[in-house]
């Protein structure tokens, strides 16, 4: 045997030792994880509520179609309900219609809140959440975590529900809400606290209903720890691949949510902070709908400002506060009117990060360029208001245009 053999066959040694050891320390690292973060078998519906935690838990609409199985989880996901880490879960009901159940929360977070709920309320660290009903100040602990989201200071992260410019409207946004119930207002009032200190996503979605045009998911109820919502389509991110007039539908539909958001409603506006094509989801019919309600600034316009408020009637335009998706909770909440939606729906359809409508198609570029340049401005002019009215206009003439219809990405 030659030198140049038994090189070839000490390195052709040493790479299946080296893909062996690779393969071993991958399938330990697989087993161990599965161990310690997996769940081999699919979870039941009812095992998800804990409702053992109520009424530390979002509420029990629900619970009679969980309970007499109306409502069943999809069992074909295979690998991916074991690192389920949103807590997100697939299902149907009888009748067939698709849903989704979130927990709404990270397991570390609620075991989190878990840890921190007998010290929160000042009682034994022994406690029991059945306890909460012996307590006298709810209302108090309510506006307290809205008034802290708010007073918090604003390059600090911060989660969860913003009622503003004062803490107090919070009762006017959910008095639609507790006026509809007869059942025990005490453990209604906890359920609120619970919802506001984990995720305040059921309530955004009983203010702002499917039924009456606004683009969320159909809210199914709670039972526990648990959110029912009806499955409303595929995120754009996962559409990226579609032809380009069929991008820019969803572009039509995401402008139109931007001023539903600002405008629609008689009393608030609601200004959301985690816009992504991750988060806008779109049906076989065209629709767009907006799934992720966690972070959202709530507006009362209908105020009377205090002295605190001296440019309350003034316009707040977002200025370049720095690259990326970045905006000011503090100048939102002190102005009347912000054109932040409007700008947000800009950023994911044109910014330089990755825009949702960009690359235009040439053709388009050639025989539509005022078009380029509208969403140009919509980031980075000074009337937003003005600008986003234009490009609807235009957008609309383009899906009507049968030069445009059907261009793909080129």
């Amino acid at each position: 045997m030659n030198d140049k053999m038994y090189t070839r066959m000490l390195l052709r040694r040493r790479f299946c030792k080296r893909v062996l050891y690779m393969g071993t320390v991958f399938a330990l690292s697989f087993y161990i994880s599965v161990l310690l973060f997996g769940d081999l078998k699919s979870p039941r519906v009812m095992n998800l509520t804990e409702l053992d935690r109520c009424p530390a838990c979002y509420g029990i609409s629900v619970c009679p179609e969980l309970y007499s199985n109306q409502i069943f989880l999809e069992n074909n996901h295979g690998w991916l309900s074991i690192f389920n880490a949103k807590n997100i879960y697939y299902g149907y009901t009888r009748s067939n219609r698709r849903v989704v159940l979130k927990k709404l929360a990270h397991n570390w977070e609620l075991k989190e809140f878990d840890s921190k709920l007998c010290t929160s309320w000042n009682l034994k660290r022994t406690c029991t959440p059945i306890s909460l009903l012996n307590v006298s100040n709810v209302d108090e602990k309510i506006i307290d975590i809205v008034g802290y989201n708010l007073t918090w200071a604003d390059p600090m992260p911060r989660k969860g529900l913003v009622l503003c410019p004062y803490a107090y409207s919070l009762y006017d946004l959910i008095q639609p809400l507790t006026n509809s119930r007869n059942s025990n207002f005490k453990a209604e009032m906890i359920n609120l606290w619970t919802v506001l200190s984990i995720n305040p996503e059921p309530l955004i979605l009983q203010v702002l209903l499917k039924s009456r045009g606004w683009p969320v998911p159909a809210y199914g109820g709670v039972c526990g720890r648990l959110e029912v919502v009806a499955y409303e389509g595929e995120p754009l991110s996962q559409l990226t691949h579609v032809e380009w007039y069929k991008k820019l539908k969803y572009a039509r539909k995401i402008l139109e949510a931007a001023m539903d958001f600002t405008f629609k409603h008689d009393r608030f506006r609601f200004y959301l902070l985690d816009w992504s094509i991750d988060n806008i989801v779109a049906n076989e019919r065209d629709e767009i709908t907006f799934v992720d309600l966690e972070d959202v600034v709530v507006l009362d316009k209908h105020i009377s400002p205090r002295r605190d408020l001296p440019y309350w009637y003034q316009r707040y335009t977002r200025n370049i506060l720095g690259p990326g998706f970045t905006f000011s909770i503090d100048s939102m909440c002190k102005h009347h009117l912000s054109d932040h939606n409007i700008w947000a729906a800009c950023y994911i359809l044109a910014s330089n990060d990755n825009g949702y409508l960009y690359p235009i198609p040439k053709e388009v570029n050639a025989s539509k360029p005022h078009f380029d340049r509208l969403m140009n401005e919509c980031l980075h002019g000074d009337d937003r208001f003005r600008t986003v009215t234009k490009l609807q206009h235009v957008i609309n003439d383009m899906l009507n245009d049968e030069n445009v219809v059907g261009y793909s990405v080129r």
